[in-house]
């Protein structure tokens, strides 16, 4: 069975470690998923990706691109490891929706880099998806036919970030107004399930991915939950290289889950594999 991981980071840790930046890695301390930084540092490199997707027998990697702090890539950064390997890895990219050349910058992205998508983290970006000055974004996402990936639910970064920016019911204005524009929530909307789950089944153009901690894949993972909110709805996906559980992440935990938990052969292979290509209008 084949498998895409459609949600993997690339830290450009030149730029996050940079002088000016260090100051971003105080609002980790005390937090119990990094609590061994340098341990998660080490996994932080395109070598240790790819051991993993092998170890785990993953195809293809989406890697997101990051216009924030701690999570930076640039799109350059993820085009330049997409061009390399195209056969691993498709990019998606990032802009931050509060600047004026934010249109601009995702048509370079996706005319002249080829990325794939655009990623967005409302919380890291400090904004909020449904505010109206960001709809021309949602627009020319929309016009270029490319999916948009908001990440919802809680997020570990401390007071560097505002929770009620991450709340999935925002993301209900968006798919209101933009009933075109492929969205794919994440982390089964962690901590906010039912939420994203009701945005997700009310929208017939709404996804949500699958990189929650492996326990609540299990748990709330069942056949009659997808079925409900749609089989077509979900994706697989990690959060590569994020902790999970107080330890190191290990991509090979989640295939490892969709091996034991009670759904079909045919819905399995459609999250590991079949959906996103869907999405993504075969090109994977």
């Amino acid at each position: 069975m084949r498998i895409i991981n459609s949600h993997t980071h690339l830290i450009d840790t030149s730029v996050v470690f940079a002088e000016d930046q260090l100051h971003y890695l105080e609002y980790l301390k005390g937090i119990p998923t990094f609590s061994d930084l340098e341990a998660v540092v080490a996994m932080l490199s395109l070598e240790s990706l790819l051991a993993q997707m092998d170890e785990a027998a993953i195809d293809k990697s989406v890697l997101f691109a990051m216009d924030g702090p701690l999570l930076t890539a640039s799109n350059q950064f993820v085009a330049d490891v997409c061009s390399k390997m195209p056969d691993r890895f498709l990019g998606f990219a990032s802009v931050d929706p509060k600047k004026k050349d934010a249109c601009e910058t995702l048509t370079h992205a996706i005319g002249k880099l080829k990325l794939k998508g655009l990623k967005l983290h409302p919380p890291l970006q400090n904004f909020y998806p449904n505010d109206k000055n960001v709809w021309p974004v949602y627009s020319l996402a929309s016009d270029l036919g490319i999916p948009v990936v908001f990440h919802v639910g809680t997020t570990p970064f401390g007071s560097l970030v505002k929770l009620k920016q991450a709340d999935p019911i925002l993301i209900d204005d968006i798919a209101n107004d933009f009933p075109n524009l492929k969205i794919i929530l994440t982390h089964l909307g962690t901590l906010w399930h039912n939420e994203s789950f009701m945005i997700v089944e009310k929208h017939p153009n709404v996804f949500i991915d699958t990189a929650a901690y492996p326990y609540e894949i299990a748990e709330i993972l069942t056949e009659k939950l997808i079925m409900r909110v749609g089989e077509e709805k979900f994706i697989f996906g990690t959060d590569f290289p994020m902790p999970y559980e107080r330890k190191m992440h290990r991509i090979k935990d989640f295939v490892d889950v969709f091996e034991k938990i009670d759904l079909s052969p045919e819905l399995k292979e459609r999250i590991l594999f079949s959906n996103f290509k869907t999405i993504m209008n075969g090109v994977v």
